[in-house]
């Protein structure tokens, strides 16, 4: 999120000296004009900020000096020169550590958190977010306390922990709730339309829909925050395409239109257009979209966004193939994906480009194509997850330095304040002696109150306790078990001692299940349909189980279904019975029948008799994966088993690791194939 271009303000207070003494900056002033500038002229402001580091002065405020340093790695931040944003973070790092200041670790470590996600670095970020959260309880500025707490939300989100998210953004928000700062308001207009755009990723649309309005009128009330309108209509859009409220949609995205053209917003103007012409698109309403797109391509290529051209681009090609215009379509498509790859984007961003590809190729019927994407997109998705592992053991391997470090410095600062004490005790044994007798009344009348206040918030955190450990297990759409919950089964299992190290008929079994030609369901029905679908089939399947067996949300459309103590036998028969209850009758939504197939990889738990030391779970579950993509590239609606291994697994282990076919072809890998049920 840019920071200094979005409705995100930083504080205004004037602060002068750390410890005790408060006297007004001059500095303070021309940074709350840089704060101004950053959301009407973005460009002056960066020039502003540069020359004000030449004004610093041995008697310059600690807390004045970190956050110039602050906006200016911020500022470098934003131009990508990442290397001198870490160069002004580490300053303030070095100048808490001198003065002793919660506040200014807490400013420097948000903008760490920043910088690591600008960086796309997510295994570092998530590791610093324990020690920001610790670090923000003790700060005390309001600025500081907003700033952190409205960054934390922000990268929670995300994260998809919409729980843990909620809370930081109500504690940004109390932050600032009596604060007479002139950029309250801002402040509060923001948090309510990213409280409103959590709650719609909750499905909470009334919800959504209340603080957004709210957020609106207030905006429009007054002059000076008319320039949040393009961003809260665009919000309010979202809100009501999720609920496939379309002419709401419509005529949202059109006021926020109207407001990012009155204010010359061409960034915003972009992205509704880019918007309105996904909703038309959605409706088969293809000649509309394409005058909207065409226009956001036109705009984004005269402003540089290369990023929004490529968008509109790629959209402009898949009307294209859903028209029948295969061939230009699929090349303009193919462009684009090649374009995302020489602009360098993310691997994150590029998957959902290959995705989307994969799926044109699908529609066109050119599947050797759509093979190939799909094998592109499965090494694209295994490479996000080892650079997130990577980056992630290693920021926790500094996190745990740090952790060192900051605790040798707890312990000198309480060994200070404990010599403090003794000396102030001594000074204030007259004083407390003539005070006694009112104080002893004043505490217990309060030691009374504290009593019933805390009896009363320990019932509460109990009860949000008890939630918060059943949604850390199961998926918020369907109510399934999630990957978590699998982790924890598998450790108690192996704790348990329920490893099996040798063959036998009592053996578990992994069912590995895909939804076929997801992303044309959410495309021609709405992600409504889409999540309808998804908990229907999750339903289904829990009827198919036993009491101990377990079906989880896998991620995305896929579903996991672990079975206990069964033999290869009637984990066949099982995957039959399941693509059955799939594919045998649709699924109802808004009186439309929508068919469904899946595909499935299913194998047993140990695997061919080897023992789990060597083919632990999650080997087999890669394995199940290989197996499923199997299905999806035969054509789908069938599930593969893994049934034995007819040479050593040691020799067949690099093999069984990268690519199935080899081992299959050559007999060495016994397969067994399960068909859904016959489609019209």
């Amino acid at each position: 999120m840019n920071r200094f271009n979005s409705i995100v303000g930083r504080g205004l207070l004037v602060l002068g000296f750390l410890l005790c003494t408060v006297r007004a900056d001059p500095l303070d002033t021309q940074l709350d004009q840089f704060l101004q500038l950053t959301n009407e002229q973005p460009a002056q402001a960066s020039a502003l900020i540069q020359s004000l580091e030449a004004q610093l002065t041995p008697d310059t405020a600690a807390l004045t000096r970190a956050r110039l340093w602050s906006y200016l790695g911020g500022d470098f931040r934003d131009k990508q020169d990442f290397t001198k944003a870490q160069h002004y973070i580490d300053l303030s790092l070095e100048l808490a550590e001198q003065v002793q200041s919660d506040d200014i670790r807490a400013e420097a470590l948000t903008d760490q958190l920043s910088l690591y996600r600008a960086e796309n670095k997510p295994g570092k970020a998530r590791a610093l977010v324990s020690q920001l959260q610790e670090t923000l309880a003790s700060a005390n500025l309001e600025r500081i306390r907003y700033y952190a707490a409205n960054t934390l939300g922000n990268f929670l989100q995300a994260e998809d922990q919409y729980e843990q998210a909620l809370q930081a953004y109500y504690q940004a928000f109390h932050a600032i709730e009596n604060s007479t700062d002139p950029r309250t308001a801002v402040r509060k207009i923001y948090l309510q339309g990213a409280i409103a755009g959590l709650n719609t990723v909750l499905a909470q649309y009334s919800k959504a829909d209340e603080l957004l309005q709210i957020a609106i009128k207030q905006a429009l009330a007054q002059p000076e925050l008319n320039f949040m309108l393009p961003d809260l209509y665009l919000q309010l859009g979202v809100n009501y395409a999720s609920q496939q409220l379309n002419a709401e949609a419509e005529q949202a995205n059109q006021q926020g239109l109207q407001w990012a053209r009155k204010l010359n917003n061409n960034f915003s103007v972009t992205t509704l257009l880019n918007n309105l012409g996904d909703l038309r698109l959605k409706q088969g309403q293809y000649a509309e979209a394409v005058p909207l797109f065409v226009e956001a391509k036109q705009l984004a290529e005269q402003q540089h966004y290369d990023a929004m051209t490529l968008t509109a681009e790629f959209n402009l090609g898949y009307i294209k193939v859903l028209q029948g215009n295969y061939a230009e379509g699929l090349t303009q498509m193919a462009a684009m994906v090649a374009k995302a790859r020489e602009l360098q984007l993310a691997d994150t961003e590029l998957l959902s480009y290959v995705g989307e590809l994969a799926d044109a190729y699908g529609t066109a019927k050119a599947h050797a194509d759509e093979a190939r994407l799909l094998r592109e997109y499965n090494a694209l998705s295994q490479n996000i997850f080892k650079t997130d592992r990577d980056q992630e053991i290693s920021a926790l391997q500094e996190a745990f330095s740090a952790k060192e470090k900051a605790k040798q410095i707890e312990s000198l600062q309480q060994q200070n304040q404990l010599k403090s004490a003794e000396i102030a005790q001594t000074q204030l044994q007259q004083r407390v002696m003539f005070l006694f007798g009112l104080v002893v009344l004043l505490v217990t009348i309060l030691l009374y109150l504290l009593y019933r206040k805390v009896r009363n918030a320990n019932q509460l955190l109990r009860h949000a306790n008890d939630q918060l450990a059943y949604n850390s297990l199961h998926d918020p759409l369907t109510g399934l078990l999630n990957r978590r919950s699998l982790h924890e089964f598998m450790q108690k299992r192996t704790e348990q001692g329920e490893r099996r190290q040798l063959p036998t008929a009592d053996t578990d079994g992994f069912i590995l299940l895909d939804v076929d030609y997801f992303k044309h369901i959410n495309d021609h029905h709405g992600h409504a349909a889409g999540d309808v679908v998804l908990i229907e089939i999750g339903r289904r399947l829990k009827q198919l189980t036993r009491q101990g067996d377990m079906v989880l949300r896998w991620g995305g459309e896929e579903f996991l279904i672990v079975l206990r103590n069964l033999n290869q036998t009637a984990l066949t028969n099982f995957t039959n019975r399941a693509l059955q209850v799939i594919g045998s009758e649709p699924v109802i939504y808004q009186n439309v029948s929508i068919q469904v197939t899946a595909s499935a990889g299913f194998l047993t738990l140990p695997f061919a008799g080897i023992d789990e030391h060597q083919l632990n779970w999650e080997k087999a579950l890669k394995l199940a994966d290989m197996a499923l993509y199997m299905g999806k590239v035969h054509g789908r609606n069938r599930g593969y088993g893994l049934v034995a291994l007819h040479r050593p697994y040691e020799e067949l282990r690099a093999q069984l690791e990268t690519d199935l076919s080899l081992p299959i072809e050559q007999g060495h890998l016994e397969i067994t194939l399960v068909l859904g049920p016959p489609q019209a």
